[in-house]
């Protein structure tokens, strides 16, 4: 009984939450007068067995400006259901909606394993994607993440191309090569073949699964920004 009124608290402060928020993303956080994501997320980390004395590891709602096919954005969440810091890097798994072209019944959410690292010089600019997949971790032993767009895509693109040559560039990148970053249409050519093996790859073969392969820009620009709230870098 006490963990359905638990669930039934965090359900209508969610739909407080949601049906408060305007299109705005700076004046959902900073209105007085609405509940914010940071007091959503306080809730959430601190009743139950969440957060960091739970025995689930802390979460988070995090906003992001989803984008479609013809490049219209709406802001968007993406949830954070996995998060823990190691000794120079942070484990993330981030559930996100990317492709809405197909129908609602099929039109499933995905999850992103990402490992952010903690630089010595604690300077934002400096943070690296450690790891990033849409499958096993870093250790190889578990599966961190989950590939939830179509494979293959209407026009052929497949997960295995997105794993061979798209995934793979983002490793070593620093946050504020990433935050450069708003499609991949803003990625170099010259860039994107940088690295062995790497010369031949195009990133115009991605141009007809730009959802999928922006709102992968997306999350982890979003990532990044709730990285950087981590008591790490404001000590």
């Amino acid at each position: 009984m006490k963990g359905k009124r638990l669930l039934l608290m965090v359900l209508v402060l969610i739909l407080i939450f949601v049906a408060g928020c305007s299109n705005n993303q700076e004046a959902a956080r900073s209105s007085d007068s609405e509940l914010s994501i940071e007091q959503v997320n306080d809730f959430l980390n601190n009743s139950g067995g969440l957060g960091p004395n739970g025995i689930g590891n802390v979460v988070a709602v995090i906003p992001h400006d989803h984008i479609d096919g013809p490049k219209n954005e709406t802001p968007f969440y993406a949830f954070v259901n996995f998060k823990y810091r190691a000794r120079d890097y942070i484990k993330y798994q981030v559930k996100y909606l990317s492709c809405t072209c197909r129908e609602a019944s099929v039109n499933m959410w995905q999850t992103m394993y990402v490992e952010l690292t903690l630089p010595s010089s604690k300077d934002p600019n400096d943070v690296k994607i450690k790891f990033l997949s849409f499958e096993k971790d870093s250790t190889g032993q578990y599966n961190g993440g989950n590939w939830g767009d179509s494979d293959p895509m209407p026009l052929g693109q497949t997960y295995e191309l997105f794993k061979t040559e798209y995934i793979s560039f983002f490793p070593q990148k620093d946050s504020e090569y990433i935050k450069s970053l708003s499609t991949i249409d803003d990625i170099k050519i010259e860039e994107y073949q940088e690295g062995e093996g790497r010369e031949n790859f195009e990133i115009d073969a991605l141009s007809g699964a730009s959802v999928s392969a922006n709102n992968i820009i997306r999350i982890l620009n979003s990532v990044i920004d709730y990285h950087l709230t981590d008591d790490f870098f404001n000590n």
